[in-house]
Protein backbone atom coordinates (compact mmCIF):
# COMPACT_ATOMS: atom_id res chain seq x y z
CA UNK A 1 0.00 0.00 0.00
CA UNK A 2 1.30 3.45 -0.97
CA UNK A 3 0.01 6.78 0.20
CA UNK A 4 -1.02 9.52 -2.19
CA UNK A 5 2.27 11.41 -1.75
CA UNK A 6 4.44 8.41 -2.60
CA UNK A 7 2.25 7.50 -5.60
CA UNK A 8 2.55 11.05 -6.89
CA UNK A 9 6.32 11.03 -6.36
CA UNK A 10 6.68 7.70 -8.19
CA UNK A 11 4.61 8.47 -11.27
CA UNK A 12 5.17 12.23 -11.62
CA UNK A 13 8.54 11.67 -13.28
CA UNK A 14 6.94 9.77 -16.12
CA UNK A 15 4.14 12.29 -16.68
CA UNK A 16 4.79 15.38 -18.83
CA UNK A 17 2.49 18.36 -18.96
CA UNK A 18 0.89 18.73 -22.44
CA UNK A 19 2.09 21.56 -24.67
CA UNK A 20 -0.30 24.02 -26.33
CA UNK A 21 -0.56 27.63 -27.43
CA UNK A 22 -1.44 29.75 -24.38
CA UNK A 23 -4.68 31.70 -24.87
CA UNK A 24 -3.29 34.59 -22.75
CA UNK A 25 0.29 35.21 -23.93
CA UNK A 26 0.22 33.19 -27.19
CA UNK A 27 3.43 31.28 -26.45
CA UNK A 28 3.64 27.54 -27.07
CA UNK A 29 4.62 25.96 -23.78
CA UNK A 30 3.32 23.44 -21.18
CA UNK A 31 -0.23 24.49 -20.33
CA UNK A 32 -3.09 23.76 -18.00
CA UNK A 33 -6.36 22.79 -19.75
CA UNK A 34 -4.39 21.97 -22.88
CA UNK A 35 -7.34 20.08 -24.49
CA UNK A 36 -9.91 22.76 -23.71
CA UNK A 37 -10.74 25.86 -25.69
CA UNK A 38 -8.68 28.07 -23.41
CA UNK A 39 -5.27 26.56 -22.51
CA UNK A 40 -3.25 28.63 -20.02
CA UNK A 41 0.51 28.30 -19.49
CA UNK A 42 2.01 28.00 -16.02
CA UNK A 43 3.18 31.66 -15.62
CA UNK A 44 -0.14 33.07 -16.85
CA UNK A 45 -2.08 30.71 -14.60
CA UNK A 46 -0.01 31.81 -11.64
CA UNK A 47 -0.75 35.45 -12.39
CA UNK A 48 -4.47 34.68 -12.64
CA UNK A 49 -4.54 32.92 -9.30
CA UNK A 50 -2.31 35.48 -7.54
CA UNK A 51 -2.89 38.85 -9.20
CA UNK A 52 -0.46 41.68 -8.46
CA UNK A 53 -1.51 44.45 -6.11
CA UNK A 54 -0.35 47.00 -8.67
CA UNK A 55 -1.33 47.30 -12.33
CA UNK A 56 1.52 46.25 -14.65
CA UNK A 57 3.74 49.07 -15.90
CA UNK A 58 2.86 51.51 -13.12
CA UNK A 59 5.91 53.67 -12.29
CA UNK A 60 7.40 54.20 -8.85
CA UNK A 61 6.22 57.43 -7.20
CA UNK A 62 9.79 58.25 -6.09
CA UNK A 63 12.11 57.38 -8.99
CA UNK A 64 9.56 57.17 -11.80
CA UNK A 65 10.91 53.83 -13.04
CA UNK A 66 8.55 51.03 -14.06
CA UNK A 67 10.13 48.64 -11.58
CA UNK A 68 8.56 45.95 -9.44
CA UNK A 69 6.53 47.72 -6.76
CA UNK A 70 6.45 46.53 -3.16
CA UNK A 71 4.56 49.19 -1.16
CA UNK A 72 1.36 51.11 -1.72
CA UNK A 73 0.14 54.02 0.40
CA UNK A 74 -3.10 55.41 -0.93
CA UNK A 75 -2.54 56.36 -4.56
CA UNK A 76 1.25 56.22 -4.18
CA UNK A 77 3.47 53.22 -4.88
CA UNK A 78 7.15 52.53 -4.19
CA UNK A 79 9.65 50.16 -5.78
CA UNK A 80 11.94 47.89 -3.80
CA UNK A 81 15.09 50.02 -4.17
CA UNK A 82 13.42 53.27 -3.15
CA UNK A 83 11.69 51.56 -0.25
CA UNK A 84 14.98 50.19 1.10
CA UNK A 85 16.68 53.59 0.80
CA UNK A 86 13.82 55.37 2.57
CA UNK A 87 13.70 52.86 5.41
CA UNK A 88 17.43 53.39 6.06
CA UNK A 89 17.38 57.20 5.87
CA UNK A 90 16.50 59.93 8.39
CA UNK A 91 15.61 63.60 8.00
CA UNK A 92 14.91 66.55 10.25
CA UNK A 93 11.16 66.78 9.77
CA UNK A 94 9.91 70.15 8.51
CA UNK A 95 6.71 69.66 10.52
CA UNK A 96 7.75 68.47 14.00
CA UNK A 97 11.48 69.19 13.84
CA UNK A 98 12.45 65.70 15.00
CA UNK A 99 14.89 63.34 13.29
CA UNK A 100 12.71 60.66 11.77
CA UNK A 101 12.18 58.60 8.66
CA UNK A 102 10.85 60.54 5.63
CA UNK A 103 7.36 59.80 4.37
CA UNK A 104 6.48 58.51 0.93
CA UNK A 105 4.08 61.33 0.11
CA UNK A 106 6.24 64.24 1.35
CA UNK A 107 9.99 63.56 1.62
CA UNK A 108 10.46 66.73 3.69
CA UNK A 109 8.16 65.51 6.49
CA UNK A 110 8.10 62.34 8.56
CA UNK A 111 5.51 59.60 8.44
CA UNK A 112 3.93 60.79 11.69
CA UNK A 113 3.19 64.27 10.36
CA UNK A 114 1.86 63.02 7.02
CA UNK A 115 -0.24 60.32 8.65
CA UNK A 116 1.27 57.33 6.86
CA UNK A 117 1.43 53.97 8.63
CA UNK A 118 4.66 53.43 10.57
CA UNK A 119 6.44 50.28 9.41
CA UNK A 120 9.63 48.61 10.63
CA UNK A 121 9.76 49.81 14.23
CA UNK A 122 12.23 47.98 16.48
CA UNK A 123 10.40 46.08 19.21
CA UNK A 124 13.26 46.56 21.71
CA UNK A 125 14.44 50.16 21.37
CA UNK A 126 11.53 51.59 19.36
CA UNK A 127 13.80 52.97 16.65
CA UNK A 128 12.11 53.65 13.33
CA UNK A 129 14.65 51.67 11.37
CA UNK A 130 14.49 48.79 8.94
CA UNK A 131 14.16 45.59 10.93
CA UNK A 132 16.84 42.98 10.58
CA UNK A 133 15.67 39.86 12.44
CA UNK A 134 12.68 39.04 14.61
CA UNK A 135 11.33 42.60 14.63
CA UNK A 136 14.61 44.11 15.86
CA UNK A 137 16.75 46.80 14.27
CA UNK A 138 20.31 45.83 13.26
CA UNK A 139 21.86 47.26 16.43
CA UNK A 140 19.48 45.42 18.75
CA UNK A 141 19.92 42.24 16.71
CA UNK A 142 23.70 42.58 17.07
CA UNK A 143 23.34 43.14 20.81
CA UNK A 144 21.22 39.98 21.09
CA UNK A 145 23.78 37.91 19.15
CA UNK A 146 26.60 39.13 21.38
CA UNK A 147 24.51 38.54 24.51
CA UNK A 148 24.06 34.90 23.54
CA UNK A 149 27.77 34.61 22.76
CA UNK A 150 28.63 35.97 26.22
CA UNK A 151 26.15 33.60 27.87
CA UNK A 152 27.49 30.50 26.06
CA UNK A 153 31.18 31.42 26.21
CA UNK A 154 33.93 30.70 28.69
CA UNK A 155 33.98 33.30 31.48
CA UNK A 156 37.72 33.86 31.42
CA UNK A 157 37.81 34.14 27.61
CA UNK A 158 34.80 36.49 27.53
CA UNK A 159 36.43 38.71 30.15
CA UNK A 160 39.50 39.11 27.97
CA UNK A 161 37.43 39.59 24.79
CA UNK A 162 35.10 42.16 26.38
CA UNK A 163 36.81 45.28 24.89
CA UNK A 164 36.60 43.76 21.42
CA UNK A 165 32.97 42.66 21.88
CA UNK A 166 32.01 46.16 23.05
CA UNK A 167 33.67 47.62 19.96
CA UNK A 168 31.64 45.22 17.80
CA UNK A 169 28.39 46.23 19.52
CA UNK A 170 29.09 49.97 19.23
CA UNK A 171 30.40 49.93 15.66
CA UNK A 172 29.08 52.52 13.21
CA UNK A 173 27.57 49.96 10.82
CA UNK A 174 25.78 47.16 12.71
CA UNK A 175 24.28 45.77 9.48
CA UNK A 176 27.78 45.26 8.05
CA UNK A 177 28.90 43.62 11.30
CA UNK A 178 25.97 41.18 11.16
CA UNK A 179 26.76 40.38 7.54
CA UNK A 180 30.40 39.74 8.52
CA UNK A 181 29.22 37.39 11.27
CA UNK A 182 27.09 35.41 8.85
CA UNK A 183 29.35 35.09 5.83
CA UNK A 184 32.95 35.53 6.99
CA UNK A 185 35.05 32.78 8.60
CA UNK A 186 36.66 35.37 10.88
CA UNK A 187 33.64 35.24 13.20
CA UNK A 188 34.10 31.46 13.50
CA UNK A 189 37.49 32.21 15.02
CA UNK A 190 35.86 34.70 17.42
CA UNK A 191 33.40 32.01 18.56
CA UNK A 192 36.23 29.52 19.08
CA UNK A 193 38.11 32.07 21.18
CA UNK A 194 34.97 32.93 23.17
CA UNK A 195 34.01 29.35 24.09
CA UNK A 196 37.60 28.43 24.96
CA UNK A 197 38.13 26.02 22.07
CA UNK A 198 41.17 28.04 20.98
CA UNK A 199 43.66 29.85 23.17
CA UNK A 200 43.57 33.64 23.01
CA UNK A 201 47.15 34.26 21.89
CA UNK A 202 49.18 35.17 18.84
CA UNK A 203 50.55 31.65 18.62
CA UNK A 204 47.06 30.15 18.49
CA UNK A 205 46.00 32.57 15.75
CA UNK A 206 49.08 31.58 13.75
CA UNK A 207 47.61 28.07 13.52
CA UNK A 208 44.28 29.31 12.08
CA UNK A 209 44.11 28.71 8.34
CA UNK A 210 41.30 31.05 7.31
CA UNK A 211 43.02 33.48 4.97
CA UNK A 212 43.19 37.23 5.45
CA UNK A 213 40.27 37.27 7.90
CA UNK A 214 42.64 36.09 10.62
CA UNK A 215 44.96 39.00 9.89
CA UNK A 216 42.08 41.48 10.13
CA UNK A 217 40.89 39.91 13.39
CA UNK A 218 44.39 40.01 14.86
CA UNK A 219 44.72 43.72 14.04
CA UNK A 220 41.40 44.46 15.76
CA UNK A 221 42.34 42.44 18.86
CA UNK A 222 45.66 44.28 19.13
CA UNK A 223 44.00 47.68 18.62
CA UNK A 224 41.55 47.10 21.48
CA UNK A 225 44.19 45.73 23.86
CA UNK A 226 43.05 42.11 23.86
CA UNK A 227 46.42 40.98 22.48
CA UNK A 228 49.81 42.60 22.93
CA UNK A 229 51.53 44.30 20.03
CA UNK A 230 54.14 42.16 18.34
CA UNK A 231 56.56 42.71 15.43
CA UNK A 232 54.37 41.35 12.66
CA UNK A 233 56.93 41.67 9.87
CA UNK A 234 59.53 39.78 11.90
CA UNK A 235 57.09 37.01 12.83
CA UNK A 236 55.88 36.77 9.24
CA UNK A 237 59.45 36.40 8.04
CA UNK A 238 60.29 33.83 10.72
CA UNK A 239 57.39 31.54 9.77
CA UNK A 240 58.07 31.82 6.04
CA UNK A 241 61.85 31.38 6.40
CA UNK A 242 61.35 28.26 8.47
CA UNK A 243 59.33 26.73 5.63
CA UNK A 244 61.89 27.74 2.99
CA UNK A 245 64.84 26.31 4.92
CA UNK A 246 63.02 22.99 5.35
CA UNK A 247 63.31 22.48 1.58
CA UNK A 248 66.96 21.57 2.16
CA UNK A 249 67.99 18.13 3.44
CA UNK A 250 69.32 17.97 6.97
CA UNK A 251 73.02 18.67 7.06
CA UNK A 252 75.71 21.31 7.42
CA UNK A 253 74.45 23.55 4.60
CA UNK A 254 70.95 23.65 6.06
CA UNK A 255 72.33 24.58 9.49
CA UNK A 256 74.41 27.41 8.00
CA UNK A 257 71.52 28.89 6.08
CA UNK A 258 69.29 28.55 9.15
CA UNK A 259 71.89 30.49 11.17
CA UNK A 260 72.10 33.14 8.44
CA UNK A 261 68.32 33.47 8.43
CA UNK A 262 68.02 33.71 12.21
CA UNK A 263 71.05 35.72 13.31
CA UNK A 264 71.62 37.95 10.31
CA UNK A 265 68.44 38.57 8.32
CA UNK A 266 65.84 38.22 11.07
CA UNK A 267 67.93 40.19 13.55
CA UNK A 268 68.35 43.06 11.08
CA UNK A 269 64.61 43.04 10.24
CA UNK A 270 63.65 43.11 13.93
CA UNK A 271 65.97 46.05 14.56
CA UNK A 272 64.47 48.02 11.67
CA UNK A 273 60.94 47.20 12.84
CA UNK A 274 61.70 48.42 16.37
CA UNK A 275 62.73 51.77 14.90
CA UNK A 276 59.70 51.97 12.61
CA UNK A 277 61.66 51.62 9.38
CA UNK A 278 59.73 48.73 7.84
CA UNK A 279 56.92 48.52 5.31
CA UNK A 280 54.41 45.81 4.43
CA UNK A 281 56.95 44.35 1.96
CA UNK A 282 59.90 44.18 4.38
CA UNK A 283 59.34 40.55 5.31
CA UNK A 284 59.04 39.60 1.65
CA UNK A 285 62.26 41.44 0.77
CA UNK A 286 64.14 39.79 3.63
CA UNK A 287 62.83 36.38 2.65
CA UNK A 288 64.29 36.88 -0.80
CA UNK A 289 67.80 36.84 0.76
CA UNK A 290 67.18 33.47 2.40
CA UNK A 291 65.57 32.03 -0.71
CA UNK A 292 68.63 32.98 -2.78
CA UNK A 293 70.90 31.12 -0.37
CA UNK A 294 68.63 28.06 -0.48
CA UNK A 295 68.63 28.07 -4.29
CA UNK A 296 72.44 28.24 -4.32
CA UNK A 297 72.64 25.28 -1.93
CA UNK A 298 70.17 23.24 -4.01
CA UNK A 299 72.14 23.97 -7.19
CA UNK A 300 75.39 22.97 -5.50
CA UNK A 301 73.85 19.73 -4.24
CA UNK A 302 72.79 18.77 -7.78
CA UNK A 303 76.46 19.15 -8.81
CA UNK A 304 77.72 17.10 -5.82
CA UNK A 305 79.06 20.18 -4.04
CA UNK A 306 78.61 21.65 -0.59
CA UNK A 307 78.57 25.38 0.09
CA UNK A 308 82.13 25.17 1.44
CA UNK A 309 83.28 23.68 -1.89
CA UNK A 310 81.67 26.34 -4.10
CA UNK A 311 84.24 28.45 -5.97
CA UNK A 312 83.99 31.54 -8.14
CA UNK A 313 83.56 29.60 -11.38
CA UNK A 314 80.71 27.63 -9.82
CA UNK A 315 79.05 30.83 -8.62
CA UNK A 316 79.36 32.47 -12.04
CA UNK A 317 77.78 29.47 -13.71
CA UNK A 318 74.89 29.49 -11.21
CA UNK A 319 74.30 33.21 -11.68
CA UNK A 320 73.95 32.71 -15.43
CA UNK A 321 71.26 30.02 -15.11
CA UNK A 322 69.70 31.14 -11.81
CA UNK A 323 66.29 32.66 -11.19
CA UNK A 324 65.40 36.28 -10.45
CA UNK A 325 66.31 35.87 -6.77
CA UNK A 326 69.96 35.01 -7.49
CA UNK A 327 70.84 38.72 -7.47
CA UNK A 328 70.03 38.74 -3.71
CA UNK A 329 72.76 36.24 -2.78
CA UNK A 330 75.43 38.89 -2.00
CA UNK A 331 74.49 39.30 1.73
CA UNK A 332 74.76 35.54 2.29
CA UNK A 333 78.14 35.36 0.53
CA UNK A 334 79.54 38.18 2.68
CA UNK A 335 78.16 36.62 5.88
CA UNK A 336 79.54 33.14 5.03
CA UNK A 337 82.96 34.51 4.05
CA UNK A 338 83.14 36.59 7.23
CA UNK A 339 82.48 33.48 9.31
CA UNK A 340 84.92 31.31 7.36
CA UNK A 341 82.13 29.06 6.09
CA UNK A 342 82.82 29.75 2.40
CA UNK A 343 85.63 31.11 0.33
CA UNK A 344 85.39 34.86 -0.46
CA UNK A 345 83.26 35.06 -3.59
CA UNK A 346 82.10 38.00 -5.66
CA UNK A 347 78.64 38.32 -7.22
CA UNK A 348 77.74 41.18 -9.51
CA UNK A 349 75.55 43.84 -7.98
CA UNK A 350 71.88 43.96 -8.83
CA UNK A 351 71.39 46.59 -11.55
CA UNK A 352 70.05 49.76 -10.02
CA UNK A 353 66.59 50.71 -11.17
CA UNK A 354 66.62 53.94 -13.16
CA UNK A 355 63.78 56.41 -13.14
CA UNK A 356 61.03 55.77 -15.60
CA UNK A 357 60.29 58.21 -18.36
CA UNK A 358 58.56 61.27 -16.86
CA UNK A 359 55.07 61.98 -18.06
CA UNK A 360 54.61 65.28 -19.93
CA UNK A 361 53.80 68.26 -17.75
CA UNK A 362 50.57 68.90 -19.64
CA UNK A 363 49.34 65.40 -18.90
CA UNK A 364 50.37 65.68 -15.25
CA UNK A 365 48.59 69.01 -14.75
CA UNK A 366 45.47 67.69 -16.47
CA UNK A 367 45.28 64.81 -13.99
CA UNK A 368 45.91 67.23 -11.10
CA UNK A 369 43.04 69.48 -12.19
CA UNK A 370 40.70 66.51 -12.40
CA UNK A 371 41.70 65.31 -8.93
CA UNK A 372 41.14 68.77 -7.45
CA UNK A 373 37.65 69.25 -8.87
CA UNK A 374 36.14 65.78 -9.54
CA UNK A 375 33.94 64.92 -6.55
CA UNK A 376 33.22 61.44 -7.94
CA UNK A 377 36.77 60.30 -7.10
CA UNK A 378 37.41 58.99 -3.58
CA UNK A 379 38.83 61.68 -1.30
CA UNK A 380 41.82 59.55 -0.29
CA UNK A 381 42.77 58.99 -3.92
CA UNK A 382 42.44 62.71 -4.69
CA UNK A 383 44.75 63.79 -1.86
CA UNK A 384 47.30 61.01 -2.43
CA UNK A 385 47.39 61.65 -6.18
CA UNK A 386 47.95 65.38 -5.67
CA UNK A 387 50.78 64.79 -3.19
CA UNK A 388 52.48 62.58 -5.81
CA UNK A 389 51.90 64.79 -8.85
CA UNK A 390 52.53 68.16 -7.13
CA UNK A 391 54.97 67.49 -4.28
CA UNK A 392 56.70 64.40 -5.77
CA UNK A 393 56.12 62.30 -2.64
CA UNK A 394 56.70 58.53 -2.80
CA UNK A 395 53.59 56.50 -2.12
CA UNK A 396 55.20 54.74 0.86
CA UNK A 397 55.75 58.06 2.63
CA UNK A 398 52.23 59.26 1.82
CA UNK A 399 50.66 56.17 3.37
CA UNK A 400 52.77 56.63 6.52
CA UNK A 401 51.34 60.13 7.16
CA UNK A 402 49.50 60.43 10.47
CA UNK A 403 46.82 62.78 11.68
CA UNK A 404 49.44 64.75 13.62
CA UNK A 405 51.25 65.52 10.36
CA UNK A 406 48.37 67.78 9.27
CA UNK A 407 48.06 71.11 11.12
CA UNK A 408 44.89 73.17 10.63
CA UNK A 409 44.98 76.76 11.89
CA UNK A 410 42.01 78.73 10.67
CA UNK A 411 42.24 78.87 6.88
CA UNK A 412 45.84 77.63 6.83
CA UNK A 413 46.51 73.92 6.32
CA UNK A 414 50.08 72.68 6.68
CA UNK A 415 51.45 69.19 6.21
CA UNK A 416 54.80 67.71 7.26
CA UNK A 417 56.46 66.16 4.21
CA UNK A 418 60.07 67.03 4.96
CA UNK A 419 61.97 68.80 7.69
CA UNK A 420 59.68 71.83 7.58
CA UNK A 421 55.86 71.95 7.26
CA UNK A 422 54.45 72.95 3.88
CA UNK A 423 51.42 75.20 3.58
CA UNK A 424 49.01 73.69 1.05
CA UNK A 425 47.25 75.88 -1.51
CA UNK A 426 43.53 75.79 -2.20
CA UNK A 427 41.63 73.65 -3.09
CA UNK A 428 44.12 70.96 -1.99
CA UNK A 429 44.16 72.49 1.50
CA UNK A 430 40.40 72.06 1.85
CA UNK A 431 40.54 68.46 0.59
CA UNK A 432 43.31 67.57 3.03
CA UNK A 433 41.52 69.25 5.94
CA UNK A 434 38.33 67.34 5.15
CA UNK A 435 40.24 64.05 5.04
CA UNK A 436 41.96 64.85 8.35
CA UNK A 437 38.65 65.65 10.07
CA UNK A 438 36.82 62.64 8.66
CA UNK A 439 39.35 59.94 7.71
CA UNK A 440 37.69 57.50 5.34
CA UNK A 441 38.53 53.82 5.76
CA UNK A 442 37.40 50.38 4.73
CA UNK A 443 37.33 48.88 8.24
CA UNK A 444 33.68 48.73 9.35
CA UNK A 445 33.66 46.20 12.22
CA UNK A 446 35.12 46.71 15.71
CA UNK A 447 36.08 50.31 14.96
CA UNK A 448 34.27 51.88 17.93
CA UNK A 449 36.74 53.36 20.43
CA UNK A 450 39.72 52.72 18.16
CA UNK A 451 41.99 55.65 17.53
CA UNK A 452 42.56 56.64 13.91
CA UNK A 453 46.20 57.79 13.79
CA UNK A 454 46.64 57.31 10.04
CA UNK A 455 45.57 59.87 7.47
CA UNK A 456 44.90 57.08 4.97
CA UNK A 457 43.01 54.40 6.87
CA UNK A 458 43.19 50.81 5.66
CA UNK A 459 41.02 47.70 5.84
CA UNK A 460 42.62 46.53 9.09
CA UNK A 461 41.61 48.33 12.26
CA UNK A 462 44.40 50.68 13.35
CA UNK A 463 46.55 50.16 10.23
CA UNK A 464 47.10 52.37 7.16
CA UNK A 465 46.09 51.59 3.61
CA UNK A 466 48.37 48.98 2.08
CA UNK A 467 50.82 49.96 -0.67
CA UNK A 468 49.51 47.41 -3.17
CA UNK A 469 45.90 48.46 -2.63
CA UNK A 470 46.75 52.16 -2.93
CA UNK A 471 48.73 51.56 -6.13
CA UNK A 472 45.79 49.80 -7.75
CA UNK A 473 43.39 52.56 -6.71
CA UNK A 474 45.63 55.30 -8.16
CA UNK A 475 46.21 53.35 -11.36
CA UNK A 476 42.45 53.09 -11.93
CA UNK A 477 42.08 56.90 -11.87
CA UNK A 478 45.02 57.48 -14.22
CA UNK A 479 47.78 58.39 -11.72
CA UNK A 480 51.14 56.93 -12.79
CA UNK A 481 53.07 57.05 -9.56
CA UNK A 482 56.67 56.70 -10.79
CA UNK A 483 56.29 58.69 -13.99
CA UNK A 484 54.22 61.37 -12.27
CA UNK A 485 56.65 61.72 -9.38
CA UNK A 486 59.62 61.96 -11.73
CA UNK A 487 57.90 64.72 -13.70
CA UNK A 488 56.89 66.58 -10.53
CA UNK A 489 60.32 66.51 -8.93
CA UNK A 490 61.89 67.67 -12.21
CA UNK A 491 59.56 70.67 -12.35
CA UNK A 492 60.24 71.56 -8.71
CA UNK A 493 63.99 71.17 -9.14
CA UNK A 494 63.93 73.59 -12.06
CA UNK A 495 62.29 76.27 -9.90
CA UNK A 496 63.88 75.76 -6.46
CA UNK A 497 67.47 75.61 -5.19
CA UNK A 498 68.64 72.25 -3.81
CA UNK A 499 68.51 73.30 -0.13
CA UNK A 500 64.87 74.36 -0.27
CA UNK A 501 64.00 71.34 -2.42
CA UNK A 502 65.47 68.98 0.19
CA UNK A 503 63.58 70.67 3.05
CA UNK A 504 60.31 70.74 1.08
CA UNK A 505 60.27 67.14 -0.15
CA UNK A 506 62.12 65.44 2.69
CA UNK A 507 64.94 64.10 0.47
CA UNK A 508 68.67 64.24 1.10
CA UNK A 509 70.80 67.17 0.00
CA UNK A 510 72.72 64.90 -2.36
CA UNK A 511 69.55 63.75 -4.14
CA UNK A 512 68.30 67.32 -4.31
CA UNK A 513 71.57 68.44 -5.91
CA UNK A 514 71.40 65.67 -8.50
CA UNK A 515 67.84 66.59 -9.43
CA UNK A 516 68.81 70.26 -9.59
CA UNK A 517 71.62 69.49 -12.06
CA UNK A 518 69.28 67.39 -14.18
CA UNK A 519 66.68 70.14 -14.25
CA UNK A 520 69.18 72.96 -14.77
CA UNK A 521 70.95 71.73 -17.84
CA UNK A 522 70.90 67.98 -18.04
CA UNK A 523 67.13 67.40 -17.65
CA UNK A 524 66.27 67.67 -21.34
CA UNK A 525 69.12 65.35 -22.29
CA UNK A 526 68.06 62.92 -19.55
CA UNK A 527 64.46 62.83 -20.79
CA UNK A 528 65.61 62.39 -24.39
CA UNK A 529 68.03 59.65 -23.36
CA UNK A 530 65.27 57.85 -21.37
CA UNK A 531 62.82 58.01 -24.28
CA UNK A 532 65.48 56.78 -26.71
CA UNK A 533 66.17 53.72 -24.57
Amino acid sequence: MLCRTCIRARYSRAWKQPVAACAVCGDTRPCFFARSERPVCVPCRRRELHPSRFPPGRPCSTCGQASKLCLRVGDLAECQNCNQKRLRSNIVCAGCGQTRRPSLGDPARCEHCVGEPIRHVCRDCGAEEKNHTDGRCPRCTLAEVLRRLRADGDRAAIARLEPYLEALAEGPQPSTTLKWMGYRPGYETVVELAIGARELSHEALDQVNRGMTTSFLRAALVTHGVLDTRPEQTIKFELAARTVVRELPAGEDRAQIRAFSLWQVQHDLARRERHGRTTEKSAQSSLRLVRAAVELSCWAATHNLTLAQVRQEHLDRWLQVGSSSTASVRPFLRWAARGGLMAPLNADRKPARTHVEPIPNEERLTVVRRLLHDNDVDLRDRVAGCLILIYAQPLTRILSLKMDDVAIEGDRVCIHLGREPVELPEPLAQLTATLARNPAGRASTATAGAEAPWLFQGMRVGEPLSHSRASRRLKRIGVRTLGGRTSAIGSLAAALPPTILAELLGISDTSASKWYRLAGGEWNRYAARSSAT
